[in-house]
C-alpha cells in the first residue's frame, strides 16, 4: 500500500486491516510465504491470536541491490552474475517481483537514494498504530492485479474462505504501559499488539552519524505515541555495529552477500548503542536520563557477538542484581555446546549443516546450550521459529513425515533436555526452561513454514498435535525432563503456557511501567 497511499485511502482501505487477496495454492500446498499471507490481522483475529509481537522492518538495501565479487576470492561465475543481477538492470527487479512478490515501483523506490530506513521505520510504526484500539465492523479486501480483479469475485471468496478473508466486530491494541498491557493481554476481546524492532539498521545506520543514532534509540523512548518491547539487534546484513550471523543458503548467495561483518563482534559504537537501548551508562548503571529499557533480542546476532553481549553486559549486570532477560525471539536450537564451539565451526556452515545428530539447524543463528543457560538464569524467552530450515530440514527430509509437529516437538524437547543435562544450573533451576519457552514462528518473514502449519489458523491444530507428542513422549521410560507431568492435564497445561502464558506473563513482567510523561 506504500506505493499508492491515496488510492487506498479514497478507498478506506488504507489500514492494516485490509486483506491483500492471497495465492491459495500456494497456502495449501504450505509453501514459501511470499505469495499468501501467513499472519494478517484477520487470520490472527480468526485464529484466536491474542497476544502477538509485531516486528517493525525497514527492507534491507542488499536484498534489492546488486553486490561487487572480490578479486581472488570469488569465482568467474560470480562476477557474470553480479553483473546479470545489477540493480540498474531490469533481471534483478524481475527476480525481486517473482521471489519476493514485492511490486516493481516498491523495488524501484527500495533502490533509490530516497529510500531511508529511519524515514521507513517511522512510516511503518504510524501505519501499525493508526487503527489501534479501534473496533472495526468488517475489514476491506483488496486483490492485487487487474486479471485477478476481474475474474475473481472478492465476494465468493469471503464466503468460501471466510477465516481468511472476514473479520468482524475486530480489534488490536497497541498497550502503552505496562497497567495498559495487561488489561489488554487479559482482554479476549482484543489482540495485544506488541511492537518490535527487527534489526538496529532501522535507525539509519547507513548514513547517520553515531551521535544522530543515539539521538534515535531517545527519539524512539521520549516521542513515539507507544513503547518498543525489544529490538532484534542484528539482521541479514551489516547493520555497522555489530556482527551478524550467516542466515542465507547456498544458493542465495549467488544474489546477495553477507560477508561485511558476517561473524563479527560488537564495535564500539555498538556497544555504545547497546547500553542506550537498556538505558545503561558506561559504568552499566541504569541511568533515568535514557529512558525507558528496550530490551535486546539475541536472534541474528554472531555467536561472537552473543557472546560479547553476555559477558560485558549481562553477567556484570546480573552480578549486581539488574536481570537484562535474554530473548532469543525466532529461533531454532543447533545442539551445539558452547559459543565458542560455534565460533570454530563457522567456516563449516553450508547448507544442510547439522549437529553430531543429524536433527538440528547447527549454523550459529540459532541457540546453544550456552544461550539456553543464559535464558534460564535471567528467566529470558525462547522464541520457537516455524521456519523448516531453521528447525533442522535438509533437502533430504523435506518431503518426508519429519517436517511437522515432529520437527517441531524435536526441538522443544532438543531445548528442554539441554536444561536439565546443564550442569551450571541447579535441580532448582532446570524445570524454569518450561516457563522460557513459546511460539516465535517468524510467519511473514519470507519462511518455509513447517508444512501443516503454514499460518496462524493453523495453531490450534498445532497444539492438540505437541499435546499428543508429549504425552506419548512422557509414557516412554519416565524421562526426568518430563517426569513432572502425572496426567494429560498437566501436559496440556504445558502446552496452553507454551502457546501464550509464558509469553503473556514475560510481557506484562517487563512492559515499561509508566506512560511517557512521568518517565520523562
Amino acid at each position: 500500500m506504500q506505493e499508492q497511499r491515496k488510492r487506498f485511502e479514497r478507498k478506506g482501505q488504507f489500514t492494516p486491516w485490509t486483506v491483500i487477496s492471497s495465492n491459495r495454492k500456494g497456502y495449501l500446498k504450505g509453501k514459501m510465504g511470499a505469495s499468501y499471507s501467513q499472519t494478517d490481522l484477520v487470520k490472527a483475529w480468526n485464529g484466536n491470536l491474542r497476544l502477538t509481537f509485531n516486528s517493525l522492518y525497514p527492507l534491507e538495501k542488499p536484498f534489492v541491490k546488486g553486490f561487487k565479487p572480490k578479486l581472488g576470492e570469488d569465482k568467474w561465475t560470480r562476477f557474470l552474475i553480479a553483473f546479470a543481477t545489477s540493480h540498474k538492470l531490469p533481471l534483478r527487479d524481475f527476480i525481486q517481483t517473482a521471489y519476493m512478490r514485492i511490486p516493481d515501483d516498491a523495488v524501484d523506490y527500495f533502490q533509490s537514494t530516497a529510500y531511508d530506513y529511519w524515514e521507513s521505520l517511522n512510516r511503518e510504526m504510524e501505519f501499525v498504530t493508526m487503527d489501534s484500539g479501534k473496533r472495526i465492523k468488517r475489514n476491506e479486501v483488496f486483490t492485487p492485479g487487474l486479471a485477478r480483479r476481474i475474474f475473481e469475485s472478492e465476494k465468493n471468496r469471503r464466503n468460501n474462505f471466510p477465516r481468511e478473508m472476514l473479520a468482524k466486530d475486530a480489534c488490536y491494541h497497541i498497550p502503552k504501559t505496562r497497567e495498559d498491557l495487561r488489561a489488554s493481554v487479559d482482554d479476549d476481546s482484543e489482540i495485544t499488539m506488541v511492537l518490535t524492532i527487527e534489526g538496529a539498521h532501522a535507525l539509519g545506520t547507513d548514513r547517520a552519524s553515531i551521535a544522530e543514532v543515539s539521538r534515535r534509540v531517545n527519539y524512539i523512548k521520549t516521542q513515539w505515541p507507544t513503547p518498543v518491547f525489544f529490538i532484534t539487534f542484528a539482521h541479514h546484513f551489516d547493520n555497522k555495529l555489530c556482527g551478524h550471523a550467516h542466515s542465507i543458503p547456498d544458493q542465495g548467495k549467488a544474489l546477495l552477500d553477507q560477508s561485511v561483518n558476517l561473524n563479527a563482534g560488537f564495535n564500539d559504537n555498538g556497544r555504545r548503542i547497546l547500553r542506550e537501548f537498556l538505558g545503561l551508562n558506561r559504568k552499566l548503571e541504569i541511568d533515568p536520563k535514557l529512558g525507558y529499557r528496550i530490551l535486546i533480542d539475541v536472534k541474528h546476532m554472531s555467536a561472537r557477538a552473543r557472546k560479547e553481549y553476555y559477558e560485558e553486559i549481562v553477567k556484570p549486570c546480573l552480578a549486581k542484581d539488574d536481570i537484562i532477560p535474554i530473548i532469543g525471539s525466532h529461533c531454532g536450537y543447533s545442539g551445539i555446546s558452547s559459543l565458542e564451539k560455534h565460533i570454530e565451526r563457522m567456516p563449516k556452515e553450508v547448507d544442510d549443516y547439522c549437529d553430531d545428530s543429524g536433527l538440528f539447524n547447527s549454523w550459529n543463528i540459532n541457540l546453544c546450550d550456552e544461550d539456553i543457560e543464559m535464558i534460564v538464569k535471567t528467566k529470558g524467552l525462547f522464541g520457537l521459529s516455524f521456519d523448516q530450515r531453521i528447525l533442522g530440514i535438509t533437502a533430504e527430509d523435506k518431503e518426508s513425515k519429519r517436517n511437522g509437529i515432529q520437527l517441531l516437538w524435536e526441538n522443544i524437547e532438543g531445548i528442554v533436555k539441554s536444561a536439565y543435562a546443564n550442569e551450571n544450573l541447579g535441580d532448582e533451576e532446570k524445570p524454569h526452561i518450561w516457563k522460557c519457552i513459546t511460539i516465535g514462528t517468524d510467519l511473514e518473514g519470507l519462511i518455509d513454514p513447517v508444512s501443516p502449519y503454514p499460518t496462524v489458523l493453523e495453531f490450534e491444530l498445532f497444539a492438540g498435535n505437541l499435546i499428543f507428542e508429549i504425552e506419548q513422549a512422557r509414557k516412554k521410560g519416565n524421562p526426568k525432563h518430563l517426569s513432572h507431568f502425572k496426567d494429560l492435564n498437566e501436559v496440556r497445561t504445558a502446552v496452553e503456557d507454551f502457546c501464550f502464558h509464558n509469553a503473556a506473563n514475560f510481557v506484562k513482567k517487563h512492559y515499561p511501567i509508566k506512560s511517557f510523561e512521568e518517565d520523562f
